[in-house]
């Protein structure tokens, strides 16, 4: 037995001065009537969106250990403390999952495809507890419509041919950041992930076929408390084989015999997997942040070089842009895109479940081609 209050019988009826406004109890009675109906609990009004948030992770059996390790490391750093996810599920509206998204945008300076995996959590979390007849309506629907817009859209930009060469010259000739060239190589010439590139054993290659196995891969996070290494399946669950072309044949060639004392000497193990072949100076693996601080340091090594450079021939300096180990995979599919290959074959390399996501980049590079098809044509149409 529950019982609703108003200080309001009807909707005419005015609230006594310094009382709290709040729907009348005919108003209230019918919302009553109507969950009866609509078979909503009547006792799930307890929930709150840290108990649905938690149950929803609990019930997923299909997600990868990455995966969910993501979400609950979402969970933990911005919904379990927050007023957000103390509200209770039934009083949850649409505005109330605008506005926690517009904190993480403004606030916590996310970008667009960071507050996407909070969607991806939050709306099937919400969708359950629809199904399940605790809620009339899922308050996330819509919700990512402001971030996915004109500016706000998170693109991604590969390196252009150019920048792609310069910046691989530039790192096999640096004193400081020469033993990144293999492993830079190794992502260009495969579209390998960061968490695959590192999962990479010698046991992989296959260098009298010319091809690398990717059925793993091994990913740095926080786990049982403390940030630790764990292997885990690829992201889309499934094997491939990656044919590796002559130039990145090469430079892993060269990178074995470079790093033979250290791989002999190193005896790191990750849930069964060793012989590791891009190792850091300890013999251990190289971390996702570790990587990106370096890879920003090539970057601004490379732009002061540069700069200096342009300085000297007295031309305006051709800058490289911010760029990520993914940057490196979607460059490599960009490139491949550009030269026509088979958008399945694309698919497969690249690892991607759903063809949607290969046909992003192969849309660009077709309306990139078509503009210079148009282009070589000027004279012919003398216009």
């Amino acid at each position: 037995r529950k019982a609703v209050y108003s200080w309001r019988l009807n909707t005419t009826d005015k609230t006594p001065k310094g009382k709290v406004d709040k729907k009348s109890i005919r108003e209230l009675e019918e919302e009553i009537q109507t969950d009866l109906m609509n078979g909503i609990m009547a006792d799930s009004s307890c929930y709150t969106v840290n108990s649905l948030v938690g149950q929803y992770i609990d019930s997923k059996v299909n997600l990868s250990n990455a995966t969910l390790e993501n979400y609950k490391q979402c969970y933990e750093r911005n919904i379990r403390k927050s007023n957000f996810g103390k509200m209770k599920v039934k009083m949850v509206k649409k505005m109330n999952v605008q506005a926690f998204y517009a904190y993480l945008f403004k606030t916590r300076k996310y970008a667009p495809g960071h507050i996407q995996i909070y969607q991806s959590l939050l709306y099937p979390a919400f969708q359950m507890a629809v199904d399940n007849d605790i809620i009339r309506k899922n308050p996330c629907v819509g919700c990512m419509k402001e971030y996915v817009k004109g500016s706000m859209t998170s693109s991604k930009i590969a390196l252009t041919k150019d920048q792609q060469d310069r910046l691989l010259q530039f790192i096999k000739n640096d004193n400081i950041y020469s033993p990144y060239y293999p492993m830079f190589v190794f992502m260009l010439g495969t579209g390998c992930r960061f968490s695959e590139t590192i999962g990479i054993t010698w046991d992989d290659i296959d260098f009298e076929k010319k091809q690398v196995k990717i059925d793993h891969q091994i990913i740095y996070r926080k786990k049982d408390g403390e940030c630790q290494y764990y292997a885990s399946q690829t992201k889309n669950k499934e094997s491939r084989i990656i044919p590796i072309q002559d130039n990145v044949a090469k430079a892993l060639k060269s990178h074995k015999r470079e790093m033979y004392f250290i791989s002999a000497a190193s005896n790191f193990e990750v849930d069964g997997y060793k012989n590791f072949v891009f190792l850091n100076r300890n013999g251990k693996l190289k971390t996702p942040n570790t990587t990106v601080r370096t890879f920003h340091g090539i970057r601004d090594a490379y732009n002061r070089e540069e700069i200096s450079l342009a300085e000297d021939e007295g031309r305006e300096p051709e800058l490289m842009p911010d760029f990520s180990p993914h940057t490196l995979r979607h460059t490599f599919c960009t490139r491949m895109a550009e030269n026509g290959l088979d958008i399945k074959v694309l698919q497969y390399i690249m690892g991607h479940k759903n063809i949607s996501v290969t046909m992003q980049v192969y849309n660009h590079c077709n309306d990139l081609r078509a503009q210079k098809a148009v282009e070589s044509l000027e004279n012919v149409m003398n216009i």
